[in-house]
């Protein structure tokens, strides 16, 4: 009796875990179900956004090329004769009028003295030709005097008139000497002058050329030094030909160098080459860099982000922001929670931003991100201006 109760117990206690199972899942079930179904029914679509503005836009020109001095000159003798001395190194830095070189002037000085000497001959000739004239103009005078008192007779008279015309054209011989002598001596002064060889302009020695008792010539020329002014350098870029009526002196240009990727380096379109080569179907621009720190060296790869036409003041947006479909643009402005379509207007791109001709006004925020194939009037949630 006693074992048949033990096993009754046994099967209800079992009944009533099965039945307490199954109630605790059926819970579990039914708690999840709506909160999936109320987290799902809350979520809005996310958007990011941005400020329609107003900002300068241009559409550049990409383009490489390489770094050339300002100025650049190879520095030679104005005459010829043997190198007495020199002056400067490469990495000099000189003031323009600066002595670079000498050249002997032994022979020089000698021609100058011989000059010299000549010219003064030459002046003491003139006094006595002068004193020698006047004595005869004087006699000459007396004469005609006594000519007209008929105290002194014709030829008399002829021969002191014949005398000091002699003395007039003596006079002016002289005086023609003594010009040619000064010419001379000024000639001889200038070689003395030209044997010294000056900076044309302040810049850099790059390469000197010569040593102390070389011969150096005229013909043909001898260079001496390499100088360079590089406080502003010019940068020469190719362009293709169809951006030729795009480009225009002033046009501002960037200029980035490997040396220095975290910099760049403002310049300006100072030169553009008329002619374009007829096998690359190209032409050069040249870009004057400010350079007063000297970190651009000429033959430095450049590479060349030109600014041919800027719009001032213009409306812009990032360049996501528009949807073109069917050749026309939109936009999606912000209004309060929700996102209405707009048709828009557009101009000229730089890739990051696109101007708005018709549209949109300077302050309106537009979705930037999260909007392509959403509805009109579509209710939102902004992430981020």
């Amino acid at each position: 009796m006693s074992k048949s109760i033990s096993v009754l117990v046994t099967v209800a206690l079992g009944c009533m875990l099965l039945v307490c199972g199954c109630d605790f899942f059926g819970s579990e079930e039914e708690n999840t179900v709506p909160s999936k179904k109320l987290r799902g029914t809350s979520q809005l679509p996310e958007v990011k956004v941005a400020t329609v503005k107003r900002t300068d836009i241009s559409v550049p020109i990409y383009s490489t090329g390489s770094v050339f001095p300002d100025r650049e000159s190879k520095v030679g003798p104005k005459i010829s004769g043997t190198v007495a001395f020199v002056f400067v190194e490469e990495g000099d830095h000189v003031e323009e009028g600066a002595l670079l070189a000498q050249l002997d002037q032994k022979d020089l000085l000698i021609t100058e003295r011989q000059c010299q000497a000549a010219v003064t001959v030459a002046e003491k000739q003139l006094k006595e030709a002068e004193l020698k004239e006047e004595n005869l103009r004087k006699e000459k005078d007396r004469l005609a005097n006594l000519l007209k008192k008929k105290v002194v007779s014709q030829q008399k008279y002829d021969e002191i008139d014949t005398a000091h015309s002699m003395a007039v054209t003596g006079l002016e011989v002289i005086k023609a000497q003594i010009l040619s002598t000064g010419e001379n001596l000024a000639m001889a002064r200038q070689k003395l002058r030209d044997t010294r060889v000056l900076a044309p302009f302040s810049g850099l020695i790059v390469k000197r050329l010569i040593n102390q008792g070389e011969y150096v010539t005229t013909m043909p020329p001898s260079p001496l030094f390499l100088l360079m002014n590089i406080d502003a350098v010019k940068a020469e870029v190719g362009l293709p030909e169809v951006h030729l009526s795009r480009v225009a002196v002033g046009n501002p240009v960037d200029i980035t160098v490997d040396a220095y990727p975290r910099n760049t380096f403002r310049g300006t379109v100072s030169n553009i080459n008329p002619t374009v080569d007829p096998l690359s179907r190209s032409f050069t621009l040249k870009v004057r860099i400010p350079n007063k720190d000297q970190r651009l060296k000429p033959g430095m790869f450049a590479r060349a982000t030109i600014y041919p036409e800027i719009h001032e003041h213009a409306i812009v947006v990032p360049f996501k922001a528009v949807v073109t479909s069917e050749e026309q643009a939109r936009v999606y402005v912000l209004k309060g929670n929700r996102v209405k379509l707009r048709e828009v207007a557009t101009g000229i791109t730089d890739e990051e931003q696109i101007e708005v001709i018709e549209g949109l006004t300077e302050g309106e925020v537009v979705a930037v991100d999260g909007h392509y194939g959403m509805p009109d009037n579509t209710r939102v949630r902004v992430l981020k201006e």
